[in-house]
């Protein structure tokens, strides 16, 4: 999971430079889509990874009970 949140960290930074940097309205367009594509993603995937730690500490508390 980390390798691909990183990954995503890495292709929104080239998105964001290239829409700081884009020459056309259209490749400005297209950098902006990207940045929302890749944002969505990584909300999905830290919405994931929270909800496993949540798991995680749920089963840390119920094992300390026992």
């Amino acid at each position: 999971m980390e390798d691909r949140l990183w990954k995503l960290d890495r292709r929104l930074s080239d998105a964001l430079n290239l829409v700081k940097h884009a020459s056309t309205t259209a490749d400005l367009e297209k950098a902006r889509q990207e940045e929302k594509a890749i944002l969505m993603q990584l909300d999905r995937l830290m919405t994931r990874m929270r909800a496993i730690e949540g798991q995680l500490l749920q089963i840390a508390k119920s094992e300390k009970l026992h």
